[in-house]
């Protein structure tokens, strides 16, 4: 799949609701998220046809390009605070200087 394939309108509002789905996790219930699905179903077949009308002002590829970058660096920023707050869960025994000396 190309870049402009990845890079309508729809695959945007589907990339904006995949990281509103991701942040809330498993808080909401099944209902909520089906409503979300719903809504970017909706959302994104009306953005295909706007996307048109904004075709004459904009450069729409680029834009969309450039949601997509923000959207994909938001999802890396979401998955390191994921990580960092897994590690500082795993908590690994101090060693104070008397037991790093000894075990030298």
């Amino acid at each position: 799949m190309s870049d402009t394939d990845t890079n309508t309108a729809s695959s945007v509002i589907d990339g904006l609701f995949s990281l509103i789905e991701g942040a809330m996790g498993d808080s909401e219930s099944v209902k909520t998220k089906t409503r979300l699905h719903l809504a970017s179903t909706i959302l994104g077949g009306i953005s295909d046809e706007a996307a048109s009308l904004l075709a004459d002002r904009f450069d729409t590829p680029a834009l969309f390009a450039g949601i997509s970058r923000v959207e994909g660096g938001l999802s890396e920023v979401e998955g390191g605070i994921h990580d960092v707050l897994a590690a500082l869960k795993e908590k690994k025994p101090v060693l104070n200087a008397a037991q790093v000396s000894s075990a030298a």
